[in-house]
């Protein structure tokens, strides 16, 4: 079981980072936000319903000899599959490399107004020596802490919410069932956030604010107490959209609206900020990381013997949360003296002139 989750892992591991870089090679700086929320908000609608689809095919259980789990494995893995097969053929890597489906001046005009917003629409080949050379740029690790704050809590509600619920006194499958909704909360807030980062052309305030209003959610999830307090927090985190919910989702995840567009607007607030191909690739491998990280220290502080609490895992989640919240914004305050210098002096940015840093 070790081995294949191992494996399991190599053959993700380059899939959020692959489409991530694709989606920010095809669209100017300022259209990325909602198409990166577009993509990411399908996870979060499938997330809702994972739950429910898993107990369908549990349902399956003893079906030619099979365990229900063993039924989950085969048939999302089945359906995983089928859809590479079809994405093999179908994805297109570059605007320079579209000529199955695009015309040629169509082609030609995405390019141009590309290279217009960032300059960057040819092919920037990766070798092990720009690798190393744009490693070197102290802001793809912000922006990776930044991933991992924004997923931490996300990876932790995933693991323990069933179990936040069951502690409620509802049964596995009722807790299985009842935390699908909101998810449905979630997507909406992600693409709203996208679409209006992307309207007004700012990135990490608003982000710093989402993983603010997340953590004071998180907080108010262990010590709310009262259904009235839990309450707040998810009003708090979802902005009344649901208010007419009842309690049973109260205790689950105050802040994931908030949360979920932190993913993606973190993303477009890193690709916004790099010029080549070849770094926008390390960049988004490298943040990528920094949210693979996030899972990894959410498994080891929400510890099961805190339930449903887990005050250990809260706080870590908290913590991490505040740091990189002052990163965001001292990172804000570093590009803001950048571009006025560069306005000033008419000089360039990143090797570019009349190119600036997304705030």
């Amino acid at each position: 079981m070790v081995a294949c989750r191992f494996l399991l892992g190599v053959m993700e591991a380059g899939f959020l980072p692959g489409c991530t870089y694709l989606i920010t090679c095809w669209y100017t700086r300022f259209e990325v936000g909602k198409r990166l929320a577009a993509f990411w908000l399908v996870s979060v609608i499938l997330n809702a319903f994972a739950a429910i689809f898993a107990y369908a095919l549990t349902l399956l259980d003893g079906r030619y000899g099979l365990n229900g789990w063993r039924w989950i494995f085969i048939v999302e893995g089945a359906i995983t599959s089928s859809i590479c097969l079809i994405g093999w053929f179908i994805i297109i890597d570059f605007p320079t490399q579209a000529d199955t489906f695009l015309k040629p001046e169509e082609k030609e005009f995405i390019i141009a107004r590309i290279n217009n917003d960032s300059g960057d629409a040819r092919e920037d080949p990766i070798t092990m020596e720009r690798v190393v050379h744009h490693l070197k740029d102290w802001k793809l690790y912000v922006w990776a802490f930044n991933l991992m704050a924004s997923t931490l809590p996300g990876y932790a509600y995933s693991y323990f919410k069933t179990v936040i619920l069951m502690g409620m006194g509802f049964s596995n499958t009722q807790s299985q069932l009842l935390s699908a909704p909101p998810y449905i909360i979630a997507a909406i807030f992600t693409y709203l956030g996208g679409w209006l980062t992307d309207k007004y052309q700012i990135r990490g305030p608003v982000i710093a604010v989402h993983q603010l209003l997340t953590a004071v959610g998180m907080l108010i999830t262990a010590y709310g107490g009262a259904s009235g307090a839990r309450y707040f927090g998810i009003f708090l985190g979802e902005l009344s959209i649901s208010s007419g919910w009842m309690y049973i989702n109260l205790t689950l995840t105050p802040g994931v609206g908030f949360l979920q567009f932190c993913i993606p607007g973190v993303l477009a607030f890193q690709a916004n900020n790099i010029t080549s191909h070849s770094k926008r690739g390390v960049a988004s491998a490298t943040c990528l990381i920094g949210g693979g990280l996030g899972g990894i220290i959410a498994s080891v502080t929400f510890k099961s013997d805190e339930s449903p609490h887990y005050t250990t895992g809260i706080w870590v989640t908290f913590g991490i949360t505040m740091v990189s919240i002052c990163l965001t914004l001292m990172m804000d305050i570093h590009f803001w003296k950048t571009n006025k210098k560069a306005r000033e002096t008419n000089g360039q940015i990143e090797g570019m002139a009349g190119w600036y840093y997304t705030l």
